[in-house]
């Protein structure tokens, strides 16, 4: 989505608070600006409850906002999650970076499972989910939320996998897009993720990617893709060698299913995300 977009970054000066509050009332104001991205900034209480009220507020036209490594907390979770229910023009949101933990991620779950909350993209990047978090996106998933694109890169959410696994499965999960870069994912789970690959209506890009698979996974991956079933458009994942039989697979899967592209590379700067906000 092409929009005006707005870099603002506040530091820690002294009238940090005032600042919110005059760049608060600007954006009641202009009715231009679509994407701010305010990465990096320092978020005080203060600071957290003005910019939601402002989202709150009928004239704001925000619809992409990054608030990239500002220091939020699970504290700051339920003010954003209010915002996230009255607010039904924002649908790109990134807070990765934040120590958010799991009882952040649920109060987040709990405004986005909001019939009026329209959220499509959300960025959850090192933000210290576990097991937990990963149940209450799933329970998220399998209801009736807005919710297209998620990226938990970078959480260390093995042992919730198989959650989000289930919630693919289902018809009503809604997510086309679905990052899990660096989650210390094993081969343990893959035929589990395989099982939810062939089954999913919906998932359309899957980002595996920094993931230690093992040939043996990566072989259980391939045998089930080669099911010209699913809506797997795109599989990007780490493979550190490519034997005979994975290249005989990887064959076999481009002439079973060839709308699937499978992309081998593992140099994340050299590809964009499908959950990149200001391109």
């Amino acid at each position: 989505m092409t929009c005006p977009h707005l870099s603002h970054r506040l530091g820690s000066c002294s009238d940090t608070t005032q600042q919110w509050a005059d760049f608060s009332s600007a954006l009641k104001v202009n009715q231009s600006l679509k994407c701010l991205d305010l990465t990096a900034s320092e978020f005080l209480d203060e600071g957290v409850k003005l910019l939601c009220l402002t989202l709150r507020h009928p004239k704001c036209v925000l619809q992409k906002l990054s608030l990239e490594n500002c220091q939020l907390t699970q504290a700051c979770c339920k003010e954003l999650s209010s915002a996230l229910i009255v607010n039904q023009r924002l649908t790109h949101l990134c807070l990765a970076k934040n120590d958010l933990g799991d009882g952040g991620v649920k109060i987040l779950c709990e405004g986005l499972r909001y019939p009026e909350c329209q959220l499509q993209t959300l960025v959850l990047r090192h933000c210290n989910i576990n097991r937990h978090g990963c149940k209450y996106i799933s329970k998220l998933l399998q209801g009736d939320s807005s919710l297209t694109s998620l990226d938990l890169g970078f959480n260390p959410i093995a042992t919730g996998l198989c959650f989000l696994y289930e919630a693919l499965k289902k018809p009503n999960c809604n997510l086309k897009c679905l990052g899990l870069w660096g989650c210390s994912i094993t081969p343990f789970s893959c035929q589990h993720l395989a099982s939810a690959l062939v089954s999913s209506r919906s998932l359309e890009t899957l980002d595996l990617g920094q993931n230690a698979w093992g040939q043996s996974g990566i072989v259980v991956l391939l045998k089930a893709l080669k099911q010209n079933h699913g809506s797997l458009k795109t599989l990007r994942l780490k493979m550190d060698k490519s034997t005979v039989e994975i290249q005989r697979l990887l064959k076999d899967v481009k002439e079973n299913n060839p709308r699937l592209t499978i992309e081998c590379n593992d140099a994340r700067t050299t590809r964009s995300s499908c959950c990149d906000f200001f391109s």
